[in-house]
């Protein structure tokens, strides 16, 4: 069983125990692994010593939760090297990924729903979103432990619904980006937005209205991809992700607005590129900051040029919207003076500045226009 040991640093004073009691561990009625998978309910009123705990036999690698319930999704794991060459394409093609739901409504009791499988695997936790009552998946054939399998892949957008302790499908959609895999998702109310990529990004437009018959009704190719999807008012999406040539190489950071008003004709308005670079947003979203109420984008990213004498690593503060995107400052990490900028992992918005935080320290901004105010180096 899961143990538990608790430090008390003010009254200094540890405690420890068996973080599960027996009879709050489930089974689920399909195998899942030999993990125990435990979710803790945490009074932040009381410190940080459980409320209430609950256990599942299953692992666990995605987790996803909505205002009333937790969805946690893991991967069946295959030992590919021990598996004769002459199957590694048949488990390949079946591989899948098991969901379980959580009923967290009640604050200081969770309860164990239902278990349910989709086709292939989910690329995060943007690739589940559940909607009165109906949890949309979408996820890749593709294993991601065997590589690009020319031929094999496709994505779906699979609706489970729960059904006497289990998450049945109800309504799925198949056939998105053949011989290629997932890179963005994003769930806004009836409408899905999915991104895959080989050589170009085909950016699908999926109407969920019905969940026992999604379809896609819309699609948009063009170079490159995005690697993350944030909605930014009045039918816009903006993405993050790389351009490319026509052969699927790619050049570096892309921002991209799109025009997604009409689900059946999504719009490529505008798209600047960073030559030769790349950003942590692209595949960690805490690393994006979209402030609303001024439209303002902070966007970490590293550049370099082929010869090596120009390397920016910092963030860049970023308009966008229907009328272009606009580059209105640049925040750099370099006051340690060891001749390096430090990456900026981090940024914030409290009050009227913006936190920005490196492994060298923290710099506050302007809001407004980004100049600087303070710096705390650690």
């Amino acid at each position: 069983m899961p143990y538990y040991v608790l430090e008390d640093n003010e009254r200094g004073v540890t405690t420890e125990g068996v973080l599960l009691d027996c009879g709050r561990v489930a089974q689920p009625p399909e195998y899942s692994g030999l993990s125990t998978l435990a979710i803790l309910t945490v009074s932040l009123e009381g410190g940080i010593r459980p409320a209430d705990s609950f256990g599942l036999v299953a692992d666990g690698s995605t987790v996803y939760g909505s205002t009333g319930s937790l969805y946690v999704a893991t991967q069946r794991w295959v030992d590919w090297q021990a598996l004769p060459a002459s199957e590694v394409d048949t488990v390949a093609g079946t591989f899948s990924s098991v969901i379980h739901r959580f009923d967290i409504s009640d604050p200081a009791f969770t309860t164990y729903r239902a278990s349910g499988r989709v086709p292939g695997y989910l690329l995060g936790q943007w690739a589940m979103s559940e909607q009165d009552g109906f949890l949309r998946v979408a996820s890749t054939t593709e294993s991601p432990w065997t590589g690009f399998q020319p031929g094999r892949t496709q994505s779906l957008v699979t609706v489970l619904e729960e059904i006497d302790g289990r998450l049945e499908v109800a309504g799925q959609v198949a056939g998105l980006g053949i011989d290629e895999r997932i890179y963005a998702v994003r769930f806004i109310g009836d409408t899905g937005f999915v991104v895959t990529f080989r050589q170009t990004d085909p950016l699908y437009t999926i109407d969920l209205s019905d969940p026992t018959r999604p379809e896609v009704v819309g699609e948009l190719k063009i170079p490159g991809y995005s690697a993350y999807l944030h909605p930014i008012g009045d039918g816009l999406l903006l993405g993050v992700g790389q351009d490319a040539d026509e052969n699927g190489r790619v050049k570096g950071t892309q921002v991209t607005v799109f025009d997604v008003s009409d689900p059946e004709s999504p719009r490529q308005l505008h798209k600047m590129t960073l030559a030769n670079g790349y950003s942590e947003a692209e595949w960690d979203h805490h690393a994006f900051l979209y402030w609303p109420a001024t439209g303002l984008t902070v966007l970490p990213v590293q550049t370099w040029s082929p010869d090596g004498s120009d390397y920016f690593a910092g963030a860049l503060g970023l308009k966008a919207g229907a009328q272009g995107i606009e580059e209105i400052g640049r925040l750099e990490h370099d006051w340690a003076k060891q001749g390096w900028q430090a990456p900026i992992r981090r940024a914030l918005v409290v009050g009227d500045s913006v936190l920005t935080f490196s492994e060298l320290g923290i710099l506050t901004s302007d809001l407004s226009g980004l100049g600087q105010q303070g710096w705390l180096q650690f």
